[in-house]
């Protein structure tokens, strides 16, 4: 019997609604991502902003109701339990002001927030200045439910879900290889801290 694990979408529609149920049954997620939040930690004015700079001729209430539903999709995906959730997300992400300064500035109190009320959260920081890296080519998440697994992949017109056993070990190793070079938890928590805290007072000095 074919799953959603095996069979490929062939409308957008069907390829939304697989990865979403990919999603929903995954007990280990793994995102990559170098250029800004992911999507699942992403607050609903830097959401707005992100979807809008990538489909400006979507509809503002198409861009609303998007931005809403990355706002709670944590909700349902971070559920407490087995589940396991790691993100790193590259250092030039926490700087990048999608939206204006003070949204990042919510973005970053949004990612704090959810680390310390999502046990199965964890998110890291791949440094400024980090040698060259698989991580390179681009934005990735990994999933993993007894014994299945896939990666996620996405580009500007079009998104691949792949469960090829060379593509996934390809794509696991990158994940071993951020983990490597990222910063602690503890540090990496630290360092969001500290740039919401600048960005504050720059926010404040600028008034």
């Amino acid at each position: 019997m074919t799953t959603i694990w095996e069979s490929p979408a062939e409308t957008l529609g069907e390829h939304i609604g697989r990865l979403a149920a990919i999603e929903a049954e995954a007990d280990t997620v793994q995102i990559w991502q170098p250029l800004l939040i992911p999507g699942l930690l992403q607050s609903y004015s830097y959401a707005a902003a992100a979807i809008h700079a990538l489909g400006p001729a979507l509809p503002l209430e198409v861009v609303g109701e998007r931005a809403d539903r990355r706002r709670t999709r944590i909700d349902s995906v971070g559920r407490p339990g087995a589940r396991r959730i790691a993100v790193v997300v590259d250092e030039t992400a926490l700087y990048r002001p999608i939206g204006g300064y003070t949204a990042l500035v919510e973005q970053l109190d949004h990612l704090l927030a959810l680390e310390a009320l999502q046990p199965s959260l964890t998110i890291r920081v791949l440094p400024q200045g980090t040698e060259a890296h698989p991580g390179l080519v681009g934005a990735f998440t990994l999933y993993q439910a007894a014994g299945q697994r896939a990666v996620f992949t996405e580009a500007l017109a079009d998104t691949a879900i792949s469960t090829r056993p060379e593509d996934v070990a390809a794509y696991s190793g990158a994940w071993d290889r951020l983990l490597n070079l990222a910063l602690p938890d503890r540090e990496s928590v630290e360092l969001i801290e500290a740039t919401k805290e600048a960005l504050c007072r720059r926010l404040n000095m600028s008034r």
